[in-house]
């Protein structure tokens, strides 16, 4: 009985290595392996520039029709994300393109998730979270385990058509703009006081 134990202790963390190399690969979603099923189309035209928090945009999307019908049965939702331009993630690990989507830094600003469907669209006012850079849209198709399994993008392969920029929002934060704000009604309250009592004084 103690040498089966033994023998259990000794075989269990191998069989569980063996799964975890055995899961690993299976789990990661490479981009390369994507087939482009979806067009999608960005209202803005090249080179356009919106303000963040201010301009609003449409972004559409449709399955290409010529697909059999087999191979679209797995997809469930469409994840449509802004995703930085070569020229914006140049020299800036933090928005660097990885093969591998779990380490994909590219399109990191999510628009809209949708139930899918065959068409779809979306009205979408840039978030003043959105930094200074250069776009495009980026669709997704994902699975019932909302894992990669198609996309399309409103650019060509190489990134290069169909880009438009994006002016952030910069200088101080809103909240020190309220702050001011509050503190400068506060100042003329203060010196309509003020000059009230100072009136009264007068008079007596």
């Amino acid at each position: 009985m103690a040498a089966l134990l033994s023998c259990q202790v000794r075989v269990l963390p191998l069989l569980l290595l063996l799964l975890l190399c055995y899961l690993g690969p299976s789990a990661a979603v490479l981009f390369s392996s994507l087939p482009k099923t979806i067009i999608v189309t960005a209202s803005p035209s090249p080179g356009q520039v919106l303000y963040a928090g201010v301009d609003q945009m449409n972004v559409t999307w449709a399955i290409n029709q010529s697909l059999p019908g087999a191979t679209v049965s797995a997809y469930k939702k469409v994840k449509v994300s802004f995703c930085y331009a070569p020229a914006s993630q140049a020299d800036r690990g933090w928005r660097k393109t990885d093969d591998n989507l779990k380490k994909d830094k590219t399109c990191q600003f999510k628009i809209t998730t949708q139930p899918y469907a065959t068409a779809g669209s979306v009205a979408y006012t840039v978030e003043r979270s959105i930094p200074t850079a250069t776009f495009f849209v980026r669709a997704y198709v994902l699975d019932s385990e909302d894992a990669e399994v198609a996309y399309g993008q409103s650019t060509n392969a190489q990134k290069t058509t169909n880009l438009f920029d994006v002016v952030g929002i910069t200088g101080r934060h809103s909240s020190l703009g309220i702050a001011a704000a509050c503190f400068s009604a506060f100042s003329v309250v203060a010196l309509a006081f003020f000059f009230v009592v100072e009136k009264r004084k007068a008079k007596k």
